[in-house]
């Protein structure tokens, strides 16, 4: 589940569902301020898979 959470495809997909949804409730997002939405979702994202991903540097003994 992690790994699909990561496709940039499934939060394209998403957001695009979600501005349809918004669009058909009447509700209008300015372009500008969606793409900040998208932005900070993507990088929380990209930032998560980054830390998950380190290990730290191990010392030997």
């Amino acid at each position: 589940m992690k790994e699909r959470l990561k496709d940039p495809f499934l939060w394209a997909g998403f957001s695009g569902l979600l501005y349809q949804v918004l669009s058909i409730k009447g509700i209008v997002v300015p372009q500008g301020l969606w793409d900040v939405g998208l932005d900070l979702v993507s990088y929380t994202v990209i930032g998560v898979g980054i830390v998950s991903g380190y290990t730290g540097n191990a010392k030997k003994e």
